[in-house]
């Protein structure tokens, strides 16, 4: 059985430079290696890939941005640009659900729900909802097993909760949260088996935990906690945040450091390390990985992915695995 897993990594860079990477990791062994890699789109800083794994989604993050549909060849390691629509804005993520693609504008302040036809193709643009000037829309996540989903406005320091119908492809607002100011909330990630949420929040370098229910579209603040160590000086923006049920882990661009947390009773969290990469500026890590030994950090400001190895003591060490990419910002298994 070949062990190999795929990867693709987006990094910032000009259309005619190679920003989208397609690489192999052995997760027996933590190594990355190239399989190829794609020029044609500015500053892809978020990929996505759907269910089937027949396509790849990119956002080009520029002004005047764009979501771009991949179909993804395996057996020829090739992508073939299906196909490219605006996106109103300056995009940042990307959410794939069923026969639907979901961005967020970071500039524009505004969400776009797209479908797709049976093989993953974008077919139209269903709806776009505006928000404030002021609103710096970062992610948006549905959450388990519904027909909501929660966006984070970073600008605003709130999360919007909202409605999906499947059939006509539109997003009703139904309720907002306003996070601690100034926190900034950035991404998200859920607790796999009860109704719990996770924020990192880029301004004040916190993790937020929030109960919801969605019957009563009720959310409550369970926790706030620092993803920072308390002799931390340096000047510090969190970034990602992923949760296995067990372990919950977060990326600190400044203090170039991934943070651990053990998942304790109701889903709170306790800190168990934060431990430096010897790397810059980790924007974006992938800690799912079949094994629950490494991690894979992308290392924007020292244009490097990293593999970092599980330590006993639920920390992390540099396995001096390495792979060289100009700015990489997003990586992604398939």
């Amino acid at each position: 059985m070949n062990p190999l897993l795929d990867v693709f990594v987006g990094s910032y860079g000009e259309k005619n430079e190679e920003t989208i990477h397609w690489l192999s990791f052995d997760p027996l062994i933590g190594k990355l290696a190239k399989v190829a890699a794609f020029e044609g789109i500015d500053n892809p800083s978020f990929v996505e890939i759907n269910t089937d794994k027949s396509c790849l989604y990119a956002i080009s993050e520029v002004k005047q941005g764009e979501v771009v549909c991949y179909g993804i060849d395996p057996l020829n390691n090739q992508l073939t640009e299906w196909n490219r629509h605006p996106t109103h804005g300056g995009p940042c993520y990307i959410e794939v659900n069923g026969d639907h693609v979901f961005v967020s504008n970071y500039t524009g302040g505004n969400l776009v729900v797209y479908r797709t036809n049976e093989n993953g193709k974008i077919e139209e643009e269903t709806d776009c909802i505006h928000f404030s000037t002021e609103s710096r829309l970062h992610t948006i996540r549905r959450l388990p097993k519904s027909n909501y989903y929660v966006a984070t406005d970073l600008g605003q320091h709130k999360l919007y909760f909202l409605h999906f119908n499947q059939e006509t492809g539109k997003l009703q607002r139904r309720f907002e949260v306003e996070t601690p100011y100034p926190s900034g909330p950035r991404h998200i990630d859920f607790h796999p088996e009860i109704e719990l949420f996770y924020v990192v929040n880029e301004f004040d370098s916190t993790i937020l935990a929030y109960a919801y229910d969605l019957e009563k579209e009720l959310v409550h603040l369970q926790q706030r906690v620092s993803t920072l160590s308390s002799d931390a000086k340096q000047e510090n923006y969190g970034a990602e945040v992923q949760c296995n049920g067990e372990f919950l882990y977060v990326s600190n661009r400044g203090h170039d450091s991934i943070t651990t947390y053990e998942i304790i009773n109701n889903g709170l969290l306790n800190k168990l390390s934060v431990s430096r990469l010897g790397s810059k500026w980790p924007r974006h890590f992938q800690s799912k990985i079949p094994g629950d030994k490494y991690v894979i950090v992308a290392n924007e400001h020292s244009n490097e992915l990293i593999v970092m190895e599980k330590t006993i003591q639920d920390g992390w060490v540099n396995s001096n695995q390495r792979y060289a990419v100009p700015r990489p910002v997003c990586v992604k298994l398939m």
